[in-house]
């Protein structure tokens, strides 16, 4: 072979080695679509698109809505329940006319047609279930269910109250009337909790009822349904403690308003010892006993101080001037970081 059958050969060569690899190339990204790949390349594709997009995340009703979703429909039909004392008529049929009283097991008893359940349904649909019942006896009958007595109408109402029990009622209840009925034991700052908590089945909803109150809003006395208990927490498990350079120090009633400068304020205000400017120290029990520092002209300062939360539970030192804060202030503090009760109290 010659020197130009060599060259020519060897072009050859170089044109199919490079077509070789290139074929994979074009495969994996076609010509006019250069986004396309293959989705089973790692890192690459719709395999990735969760990290890249990740889903929304789920939206949370805000404490008013949440609360508006709980309460029952102001239209919301009555059902019968055990207890409830009822009367049924027979159009054209006045002599089957009987009264009857619902029996823990939510049935009455008629003759001939025997045990009838009827609770948890409308007076409408009982009606429906109790001619159904009779039908193989009686021809075009119909019957109307009226409720003589709500005795299954009823609300429990536990805790700080003078009456605790049952309530019950002839109409729908609401949170308000269930509270006076209870008889809520006199507080500093009225006769109204700052909050109470509702049991529903399997559901907890607790109820800034104070915000509410101030607020103006009409959820202060929502309605409520047969069978919720109401609980009424202890003043004493919504309280911050004061300690140190104050004129009273000890335990503070937490209200929905209170502030650093309140609380300071109920417990007589800072006494000379702490100087002009102390760095308060914040244990916040509710996170962990994490420690928050604070000085306090930065909570009182004309145009709006900083504002920092109040927790149930939480202790509020206010050292003497010149102190270091590490520790000799947690020297103070360490007796009340393990005492139970504040535990307790941590409990919202």
């Amino acid at each position: 072979m010659n020197r130009s059958n060599q060259r020519y050969a060897l072009v050859i060569c170089i044109a199919l080695a490079i077509g070789i690899v290139c074929q994979p190339v074009a495969w994996a990204a076609p010509a006019g679509n250069p986004a396309a790949v293959d989705s089973t390349q790692p890192g690459q594709g719709p395999a990735d698109s969760t990290q890249e997009n990740p889903p929304n995340p789920t939206l949370k009703l805000s404490p008013i809505a949440a609360l508006r979703k709980f309460e029952p429909a102001m239209d919301e039909e009555y059902t019968l329940g055990a207890g409830d004392e009822i009367s049924l008529q027979y159009p054209g049929r006045p002599e089957l006319a009987s009264k009857n009283v619902i029996g823990p097991d939510g049935r009455i008893t008629l003759p001939l047609a025997g045990p009838i359940k009827i609770a948890d349904l409308t007076r409408e649909a009982a009606g429906k279930q109790i001619a159904d019942a009779l039908s193989a006896y009686y021809t075009n009958l119909t019957a109307t269910v009226q409720v003589e007595k709500y005795g299954s109408n009823h609300v429990t109402v536990l805790g700080n109250v003078k009456n605790p029990g049952m309530v019950s009622f002839d109409q729908t209840p609401t949170l308000l009337e269930v509270l006076s009925k209870g008889g809520i034991e006199n507080r500093p700052d009225g006769n109204v909790p700052e909050q109470c908590v509702v049991y529903r089945g399997d559901q907890v909803f607790w109820v800034d009822l104070q915000e509410l109150l101030v607020s103006g809003s009409p959820l202060a006395d929502m309605r409520l349904r047969r069978n919720d208990v109401i609980f009424v927490p202890a003043l004493s498990t919504r309280t911050v403690t004061i300690m140190g350079q104050v004129q009273h120090p000890g335990e503070v009633a937490l209200k929905h308003d209170s502030s650093i400068a309140t609380v300071l304020g109920e417990a007589g205000g800072v006494s000379d010892a702490a100087g002009n400017n102390p760095e308060l120290q914040i244990v916040h029990r509710t996170k962990g006993d994490k420690t928050q520092y604070v000085r306090l002209n930065d909570l009182l300062k004309p145009n709006g101080g900083m504002e920092v939360s109040l927790y149930p539970g939480d202790i509020i030192y206010v050292p003497k001037s010149g102190i270091a804060k590490v520790g000799f202030v947690m020297q103070q503090l360490a007796p009340f970081l393990s005492m139970g009760s504040f535990a307790a109290l941590a409990v919202h």
